[in-house]
């Protein structure tokens, strides 16, 4: 192994393959390529994709950021990023979301914002009005020597602004951050030591913080630039501004960044939720104010095109709620049609034309306002670099402007969704432009990146990756499968009847699971992890089998941590326990069932995604641009996930475990009798066949040889590092 490469490795020895994807990853990384990384669950990628983009760092003098949307990733980051240090010093920087190292639980981010800006320009307020209290001492003064009367006119006209700004100044402190200003004000000692001492998690910050009454997201970012590493999420990467932003902390441009996606087959679905554009009612009221205090000349088109646009919103969503649906909306965002998925006939944009029209407002408002909003961030871009502000503002009349611009121009690659909920026990309402194909959100941050590595146990077909994402570099593409003993897991097919949406409820269909997963279950010693198509579908069975086992539900609302941990501690301890989960929750990846955590994973039904307005106008855009919907938007993801949820038993050479897939869409001889409805060709070959058919009535014999075959755990020799 390349010396640079070794020195970051903190393991004695490696896993199969993990010195070879080492090598290939350091050799793209250093020629600028992309890596798209397959290898399977429990098989070392992260120090696989970290290590070599680490050494490569070095050499080149590059950030290595490495980007997760499982928490649980975020924590493997952590542990294995500090084994690393134990080797080799690095400075790491662990980035969440603010609110989530907030000391105020009922904090959100609009407030959030409204009250840091208003912190900074109490400051700067506080500090001119010292200024004046000076120059009100001096004038006093100057009066008593002379007795001019024209000084006592101007210490007097100066007196009443000084009076206006003080006034200005209690409002401002009524709702600031208490939290930013300490820190505005003050300047804390050992932050920097103490930060890099160690690899420190976000509550590790803002407990630090705390204690000293200073903000610890603003403090974290002003060290960010000494960063060897930063571990954050992906919308850090994913989303324009964010990024900007995160490259303004570092003091560094795109190309200083070496990338790794953990749990890449997620980069479709988190670069719509993190990068779909948004205009709320509060942003046009902030447009709206901000025109009306510009008297520069005149605005009253754009004034008016804001007050429009967000009367509109208002009346949209009123209009949608019958009797007593209103008291129902809740604080998350729900979703109200104003475009069909599959038609993309967009009556909201209908209703914003004609009362433009209406208004004598032609599309050259928005021009004019783009333009204004662009005045407005030089302006505050002046302010800024003078000194007279300590905070860079952005021009809500720019945002809105942009986003109107956007969604009037006629286009493929956004869906527009009315979005409302409850704020301050009052409705407020947005619109989302909701990205139907990600690569116009990553392709031109892709083009951007020094290097990347987007690695997955669930990654192929490289091909889509590579399409969907809008990927034109180079890559270098690594597959390696489950390179444990193959005698100590088993993967089996039960070919009961296709387990389809209306058959959920039959009778005959319930009996003939709940059959199935009690024999699954009584022959498997050890805990096993149950996954149906749905939370609904999983309460169910919990609800109707009759186990005298610990049973744990995985529930919409309870902590899934608290419930996994529970679960763990079971069969750790050598007894035996069933969890009730569902593919689509947090549970399927990203969590590490080693050892006797789990024993059986069952997959009960095939579990395609809710197929709501968002998924439908996904499956109709990529079915436009690539003549593929169904398999890229619905297919491929379901099937990820599945072979995600197979993935949590086997986490080492020691270990062993049994995978059950429960629908005959699974098994070979579906291709011949489903046809268009199977999906076992939708895994790739080697796992193919690995799938045994079994009948029904036959899994009991099946769980049961596969046990009974597996005693202690064999011996196994870590393959030595290739050096």
């Amino acid at each position: 192994m390349t010396e640079g490469v070794f020195s970051y490795f903190p393991k004695s020895s490696c896993y199969k393959y993990q010195s070879e994807a080492m090598e290939q990853i350091f050799g793209a990384l250093i020629g600028e390529r992309f890596v798209l990384f397959e290898g399977a669950c429990g098989t070392g990628k992260t120090l696989s994709a970290l290590v070599p983009a680490l050494s490569v760092g070095e050499r080149l003098g590059k950030v290595v950021v490495i980007a997760t949307n499982v928490h649980q990733q975020m924590e493997q980051f952590i542990e294995e990023t500090r084994e690393i240090r134990r080797k080799k010093r690095v400075n790491v920087v662990v980035l969440t979301g603010k609110m989530l190292m907030c000391p105020h639980p009922d904090m959100d981010y609009d407030r959030c914002k409204l009250l840091r800006e208003n912190t900074f320009e109490l400051v700067d307020a506080e500090r001119e009005s010292g200024v004046i209290d000076a120059q009100l001492r001096a004038l006093g003064k100057k009066y008593e020597d002379t007795g001019d009367p024209e000084i006592f006119e101007l210490r007097s006209a100066i007196a009443r602004d000084a009076d206006s700004e003080r006034d200005r100044i209690r409002g401002l402190r009524r709702a600031s951050c208490n939290e930013l200003y300490e820190l505005l004000r003050s300047d804390p000692t050992g932050f920097r030591e103490w930060l890099f001492g160690d690899v420190r998690r976000p509550e590790e910050v803002a407990d630090w913080a705390y204690q000293r009454g200073v903000c610890g997201y603003e403090l974290l970012k002003r060290e960010m630039k000494a960063a060897d590493l930063v571990i954050c999420n992906y919308h850090h990467l994913l989303n324009a501004s964010i990024f900007d932003n995160l490259l303004g902390w570092l003091e560094r441009g795109a190309n200083d960044i070496i990338a790794i996606f953990d749990e890449a087959h997620n980069i479709e679905s988190a670069a719509r939720n993190h990068s779909s554009l948004t205009l709320s009612e509060i942003t046009l009221d902030r447009a709206f104010g901000e025109v009306v205090e510009d008297r520069s000349g005149d605005r009253e088109g754009i004034g008016l095109l804001f007050s429009l646009v967000k009367n509109l919103i208002h009346d949209s969503y009123e209009s949608r709620l019958k009797f007593g649906e209103s008291e129902r909306i809740g604080e998350h965002w729900q979703d109200l049609r104003i475009c069909d998925p599959l038609t993309r006939e967009d009556l909201f944009k209908e209703k914003l034309e004609k009362v433009m029209s209406e208004a004598g407002l032609e599309n050259g408002v928005i021009d004019d306002a783009l333009r204004l909003g662009d005045e407005f961030e030089k302006r505050y871009e002046r302010e800024f670099k003078a000194g007279r502000t300590k905070i860079l503002k952005s021009s809500s009349t720019l945002a809105a402007a942009t986003f109107l611009q956007q969604y009037l121009r006629e286009n493929g690659e956004y869906y527009p969704i009315l979005n409302i909920r409850r704020d301050d026990n009052k409705l407020t309402g947005r619109l989302e432009l909701f990205i139907s194909i990600p690569r116009h959100v990553t392709k031109p941050l892709f083009e951007k990146l020094h290097s990347a590595v987007l690695m997955s146990a669930t990654l192929a077909p490289f091909e889509m990756v590579k399409t969907t994402l809008g990927m034109e570099r180079d890559t270098t593409e690594l597959a390696f499968g489950l390179s444990f003993p193959p005698e100590r897991r088993r993967t089996l097919a039960v070919n009961v009847p296709p387990l389809f949406a209306r058959d959920r409820k039959n009778p005959e269909t319930i009996e003939m699971i709940t059959s199935v997963l009690t024999d699954i279950i009584n022959e498997t010693p050890g805990n096993l992890i149950l996954f149906f198509q749905s939370a609904s579908v999983a309460l169910q069975y919990y609800q109707h089998l009759e186990l005298n086992i610990p049973l744990f539900l995985d529930e919409i609302g309870v902590s899934a941590q608290r419930v996994r941990e529970e679960f763990f501690k079971i069969g750790e301890n050598g007894g035996k326990a069933v969890l009730f989960t569902y593919l689509w929750g947090t549970l399927t990846e990203g969590v590490d069932y080693r050892d006797g955590r789990a024993r059986c994973v069952v997959v009960i039904g095939v579990g395609y995604p809710a197929l709501n307005d968002r998924m439908r106008a996904i499956e109709s855009a990529y079915d436009a641009e690539f003549g593929r919907g169904w398999d890229y938007a619905i297919q491929i993801p379901t099937t990820r996930k599945v072979r995600q949820a197979l993935g949590r038993v086997i986490r080492s050479p020691e270990d062993f475990g049994l995978r059950v897939l429960v629908d005959a869409r699974y098994t070979p001889e579906s291709m011949k009798t489903l046809r268009k409805y199977s999906v076992h060709n939708a895994f790739p070959e080697d796992e193919q066949r690995e799938m045994i058919e079994v009948a029904p009535q036959r899994v009991k014999y099946a769980v049961m040889n596969f046990f009974s075959e597996i005693s202690e755990p064999i011996e196994t020799k870590d393959l030595q590092i290739k050096e």
